[in-house]
Formats: C-alpha cells, structure tokens, sequence
C-alpha cells in the first residue's frame, strides 16, 4: 500500500506536526508499506521516501508550490499523479501559512478515487478575510466533511468535530522527542556548561516560542526570582505571528539583568533536547489555552520523566490522564510561582511526579499509534 503523507512542515524545519509526520512515516514503512511524504520549503515542493533508516530525497515536482485556494486543483492533480492508495493530510492552519487550498484538497480527491484522511492536530480557523466569522469555522471543517476518514488527536478535539456532527478515530501522538542523552551525558557538567551555579535552580520550557505558550509570563517570573534560571529550548516558529513573538521576547530579554538569566538554545538536535530537558529541576508548559495531548512537547517532558507544571487541561478526560503526573497551575504569575517552588522545596514530590510522568507516556507508544492507522488504512470503507 502507498500512502502519501501531506504536512506544511517537515524536517530541518522546526515544527511539531513536522517531527510527527516523519516519525508516523518511518513506522509505517516499518510495516511494509510505501511511505511518501510531500511538503514545501521556500516555495518549491519536496517529497520524501520514508525508509527503516530515514529520508530518501525523491525528485520533487516542478513549479513553484502553493497552498492558496488558486493552486488547489493543481495540488490534487500532483497527488494523483503519486498515484497513493490514501492521500494523508496533517492539518494544522499555521503550517500552511493560514491558506486554505490544503482544506478542498479531500474535495477535488473524491473525483480520483483516491481515498483520504485528515489528522486535525488543532482545529484553529484560518486567516479569509476580516468579519469572515462562522465561515472560517466552516472552512476548518470542510476537509473532514469530504474526506474519507478523520483522525483528532486528543479529546477536546475530537469532541469538538462530534458536536459537529463528524465522527472522528481518536489516535493520539507520541513524544516529538524521546529520552536519548548523548553519549557519556553528565548532567552537573551540562548545568555548568548553561552557566547554572550551585544554589540556582534550573527552569526549564520545551517548545516553539508563540503568544500562546505563555513564554512571557515564564521571563517575568525569573526577573523576580534571583536564585532561578529559565532555559528556553526552542526557536521561532515559522508563522509570521510567532516570528513577531519571538521578537518580543527577545527585546525583553534586552532589558538590565534578563540576557544573563534566560538562555535560548534555539532549534537543536534531539539528544541535546533530551540533555536539557534532562538538566532542568522543573520543566514548565503554561499553556493559554490549557494543556492538550495535542502537544508534542508535553509528551515529550512526560517520557523524559521531568517535573512538570503546565496549566489545567479543558478536557475532563485529559485532567484525568495527566492528574498526578503533572503539576497544574493557572496560567497567572503568582500560581506558576508558587507550584514551582513547592516542588524546588521538595524533592520527593519531584520524584513521584517524574515516574508517574513515565509511566503516563508509556501509553502513548509509537507502535501503537502506527497500528492504529495501518488498521485504519485496512478497513476503512472508500467512498
């Protein structure tokens, strides 16, 4: 079976839904099947061969690559001529720059006889136009309307497209990054190396900076502790509105005291991920919108046994996976300060928070997660 992956984003560029779709690729080629991987990259189209080792680079198509509304009937005729038997959409409206051709791509299949998935790894509306309204709810959900089969990935999403009316497989992501240090990893020797002198305590944040991930509120928190250290391990995103953030955030680092006291390692190898998150005390996600099982960095913490504080979940059934392996606090200075030091002030809390968090991210296994959509691939009807 040849299955075609689409993502807006892929490796070497920075981005969840990217690092997933590789990883959910290699599995599936690890099954057996052929897995192809389309993406775009400074307005050229890339595809990629998913193998057990890695990339193969293919001979991309030519012409400059679009996801505008314009370029959607050209896209759905590149796809046809991959000639896949599923046509597999990794949605997240950020990665494709907030077009929507990606979203009539299940449309114009339908006519091929090429069935289609679509995985929501969030359901934020895209960019129309001003007052657009309901119509950019509408334009999110058209793709799962004419597609094949729908994948969400955490509760809240999938209950939100159930209200809809849809009736999405719920198949979660795994870990964006898992525990695999570096050779002869010596975490007292990479403290030292981040500048962390006995008696500081190391806080760390594990993500791509945008305004919703709460970074802000993480550098204000420092400014007033004199005994914390932030590390930030992550970049700017690709959007423009996480570029402009990431410029916020550096021009608050400019002012007197912060440069010295928030490190930013920007976009780096995954073992330097894992010695990072690793060498924190307390890693924090103060999520606005609450913490999801829609990110990558969360499971990522959760496998790397940290202790974690991130803001309470929307989702009943999220609050009861997560409870006891996480901290939550309300996205507000004063609660972030205050679980955080509680657990700097006890170590055995840390502790039961790390193997809880382990064992809470055994659940999320990547074989599981490729079973589930190869049983998918199996026995959904086509239309």
């Amino acid at each position: 079976m040849r299955i075609l992956f689409i993502t807006g984003e892929y490796p070497p560029q920075p981005g969840g839904v990217g690092d997933y779709t590789q990883r959910l690729a290699q599995m599936i080629a690890i099954a057996g099947h052929e897995a192809i991987t389309l993406t775009a990259r400074q307005g050229r189209w890339q595809l990629w061969r998913s193998t057990r080792n890695g990339n193969e680079a293919l001979v991309a198509p030519g012409g400059r690559a679009s996801w505008r509304l314009v370029a959607a009937g050209r896209l759905a005729r590149l796809v046809s001529r991959i000639r896949p038997d599923w046509c597999h959409i990794q949605y997240q409206t950020g990665a494709y720059q907030l077009q929507v051709g990606i979203n009539v791509l299940p449309l114009l299949l339908r006519r091929t006889g090429i069935a289609s998935a679509i995985t929501y790894h969030d359901l934020l509306p895209p960019y129309l136009f001003p007052k657009a309204g309901p119509v950019r709810d509408w334009v999110t959900l058209l793709p799962a309307c004419a597609a094949t089969a729908v994948i969400a990935t955490n509760p809240e999403d999938e209950a939100t497209l159930r209200n809809a009316g849809l009736q999405p497989r719920l198949i979660p992501i795994g870990a964006n990054i898992e525990p695999a240090l570096p050779p002869d990893y010596d975490r007292a020797a990479w403290r030292e190396r981040l500048g962390v002198a006995a008696g500081e305590a190391l806080i760390g944040y594990f993500g791509l900076l945008s305004p919703g991930k709460g970074v802000d509120m993480l550098i204000d928190l420092v400014a007033g502790q004199p005994h914390w250290r932030l590390l930030i391990i992550g970049g700017a995103a690709t959007a423009p509105t996480d570029r402009a953030y990431a410029g916020t955030v550096q021009q608050r680092l400019a002012t007197a005291g912060l440069r010295d006291r928030v490190i930013i390692t920007g976009h780096v190898a995954a073992e330097h991920v894992s010695a990072y998150l690793s060498a924190c005390d307390v890693v924090t996600l103060p999520f606005r919108d609450g913490a999801s099982l829609r990110r990558g960095s969360l499971l990522a913490a959760l496998a790397h046994g940290c202790a974690i504080v991130t803001t309470p979940p929307t989702s009943p059934a999220t609050a009861a996976a997560l409870t006891g392996a996480v901290q939550f606090a309300a996205a507000q200075p004063d609660a972030f300060a205050t679980a955080i030091s509680a657990l700097l002030e006890n170590p055995a809390t840390r502790m039961r928070l790390s193997e809880t968090a382990r064992a809470v991210a055994r659940r999320f296994d990547w074989q599981a997660i490729a079973a589930a959509h190869h049983e998918m691939y199996q026995t959904v009807v086509r239309r």
